[in-house]
């Protein structure tokens, strides 16, 4: 396993963080992991997480890519 950390990349959307960090399972592969963050009424932060490996990663920008410009969105 390597000793290099990425740095997470944070992006801030209204009353929400999203986190998306590289990680390195036991194996050797490595995944994201994207973390949403929104305080909840007790004033606590709720948070989800969705992990994607290396091999799904593709399949789901591809969907990205599609369902994007029903929200007016082009990348």
């Amino acid at each position: 396993m390597s000793d290099e950390k990425s740095e997470a990349i944070r992006i801030q959307a209204g009353q929400r963080n999203y986190f998306l960090d590289v990680k390195e399972a036991k194996t050797g592969s490595k995944y994201l992991v994207l973390t949403e963050s929104r305080k909840n009424q007790d004033g606590k932060f709720d948070r989800q997480r969705i992990i994607i490996f290396k091999e799904g990663l593709t399949p789901v920008l591809d969907a990205l890519k599609k369902v994007a410009p029903e929200l007016g969105v082009n990348f």
